[in-house]
């Protein structure tokens, strides 16, 4: 059930915590595409705090009501940054905007990515440090 959906992301790691939800649809694979390239050019260790979320557990942790993580997204925490946490989210936020993500969220402990423009939604960057 542990499937290897990336070299570096497992399955498990993207599911909704409360039921073991996800959606494998087309925006799915493409958002783990960029996701996958985004951890290579970290060349690091990425832990994944959120991904897909069912309505109860966005409803749970205070999710936006059309939150892309209904679909899928995903809030990274770069490992091996935890002294100096910002510069690793910063690193992190540079690359993302790179490869094309268009939601894009800075955090003080994580970095939030999705792909909204995939589903008609504008693109959004923020900074909620």
């Amino acid at each position: 059930m542990n499937l290897q959906v990336t070299d570096h992301f497992k399955l498990s790691e993207l599911w909704s915590p409360d039921n073991y939800e996800i959606l494998l649809d087309p925006l799915f694979w493409a958002h783990m595409e960029l996701l996958e390239e985004l951890r290579q050019m970290f060349g690091g260790a990425l832990r994944v705090n959120s991904g897909h979320r069912s309505v109860a557990h966005n409803t749970k942790v205070g999710g936006a009501e059309h939150s892309m993580h209904l679909r899928i997204a995903t809030d990274l925490a770069p490992l091996g940054y935890e002294d100096r946490v910002g510069v690793g989210i910063d690193k992190l936020y540079e690359y993302a905007k790179d490869l094309g993500f268009a939601g894009v969220g800075r955090y003080n402990t994580f970095l939030h990515v999705d792909r909204r423009d995939l589903i008609g939604r504008s693109p959004a960057e923020w900074d909620s440090r």
